[in-house]
């Protein structure tokens, strides 16, 4: 402890912060008024002025410290909040930047915690959703809720919303406060799917007036916060925590389902949907319709395409990706031998040989609205002519949300 705490003060010195204080902001229950929770705020000084903690962390990403930073900002909010008793499960949210759920730099002091919910911001999302994914799985196996921050600000983060299957949904204060658009009713209708289907719980933040908690009740919201209800301070009483609704009969929990660590989306689909025989002239132009479907839907598109060998991705293959790619899609390929060398801010990932997914032709498309994966295999040729495959076509958002998982995880 002594030795941890060393390491808190050495790197509140190397950043100048002379004083950290950790403030907390209620979370109301709209129909009650009842506080049941308190978002942790940071707040630094240097030189005995106060600094923004979002110009702190702009500094330390770019001297690549965001991590260790972040830390001292998260112990200090434990233990203000262990000092004020607030000590209820989920009661406390705490928010973890993106870089330290990508290298596990701070899991081990949230792991010993009691259960919170950690706010992970939508940028983590399209950042690198493999790492989060796993971040999230060893957050919740410590008994701890996830929320998903300021959702609304990035369009790709609604297909990926339920990959990460975030049990508290916090909408972004600008969905509140701005004249509702076609963004706001595509944003409405995505997140109330979501949270039919998984029993997810929405926050509304940013509530400031009457008129605010009108429209937070529109869009689904049934908690809130913001300064109609109270301002952030440093006193805070212990509440009893929010409580999420679980998914009724039939519908999907928000947990992620787990697959085994060699699943594909072959195996994912192939396991409840039956088989069926086409050659590769039909399943390219499927796939083609996917990537138009896709471009249609611009930012607010995931694909994730696998190859075989990177020769596979032909100029034709590649001239369409680059297309994607401008459109704001974020996309995905899978490979092995060379890596398929897309452009920034796609991702090109090599898959070993003796990878199950090095077998496989994969198309998955998540978009906010729509979800379609094809998964096929090609048969040998002592069983069938050469050139045909083992494929499923499927539409079902569960089965393409775990086959995007299954993919993500490598």
């Amino acid at each position: 402890m002594i030795a941890r705490h060393y390491c808190v003060n050495r790197t509140m010195q190397a950043f100048g912060i002379d004083r950290l204080t950790t403030n907390f902001q209620p979370v109301v229950d709209i129909d009650t008024g009842r506080v049941v929770a308190h978002e942790a705020l940071s707040r630094a000084s240097i030189n005995g002025a106060p600094v923004a903690p979002d110009r702190l962390l702009h500094d330390a990403y770019q001297s690549g410290t965001a991590d260790e930073l972040d830390s001292v900002f998260i112990e200090s909010a434990l233990r203000a909040a262990a000092t004020r008793g607030l000590l209820s499960p989920h009661s406390l949210f705490v928010n973890v930047e993106p870089i330290s759920l990508a290298n596990g730099f701070i899991t081990a002091p949230l792991l010993s915690a009691p259960p919170l919910v950690i706010e992970i911001t939508e940028r983590a999302l399209t950042a690198d959703p493999g790492a989060l994914l796993t971040s999230a799985a060893a957050l919740r196996a410590a008994g701890h809720l996830i929320a998903i921050d300021d959702l609304g600000a990035e369009p790709a983060s609604l297909a990926l919303l339920p990959l990460l299957a975030p049990e508290i949904v916090k909408l972004d204060m600008n969905l509140i406060r701005r004249q509702p658009d076609r963004t706001t009713a595509a944003m409405m209708t995505a997140v109330a799917a979501y949270a039919e289907r998984s029993g997810a719980l929405v926050l509304a933040e940013g509530v400031e007036t009457a008129e605010h908690i009108t429209r937070a009740r529109a869009l689904g919201a049934s908690v809130a916060q913001g300064w109609h209800f109270g301002k952030p301070s440093e006193s805070a009483r212990d509440a009893p925590g929010v409580t999420v609704r679980r998914a009724g009969p039939g519908r999907h929990s928000a947990a992620p389902v787990r697959d085994s660590i060699d699943t594909t989306p072959f195996g994912v689909v192939s396991a409840e949907t039956p088989l069926r025989v086409g050659d590769r002239a039909m399943l390219v132009q499927v796939s083609i319709l996917l990537e138009e479907r896709a471009a249609a839907a611009g930012d607010s598109a995931v694909l994730l395409s696998t190859f075989q060998s990177g020769d596979n991705i032909s100029e034709n293959t590649r001239r369409r990706y680059d297309r994607l790619i401008e459109s704001g899609c974020l996309l995905t390929a899978y490979s092995t031998g060379a890596s398929a060398a897309l452009p920034h801010p796609a991702r090109s990932v090599t898959v070993d040989d003796a990878d199950p997914l090095a077998a496989e032709w994969d198309v998955v498309l998540l978009t906010a609205d729509y979800a379609a994966a094809l998964t096929a295999r090609e048969i040998d040729s002592s069983r069938h002519r050469e050139g045909l495959y083992e494929f499923v076509l499927t539409t079902d958002r569960d089965l393409v949300t775990r086959s995007a998982r299954a993919l993500l995880a490598r």
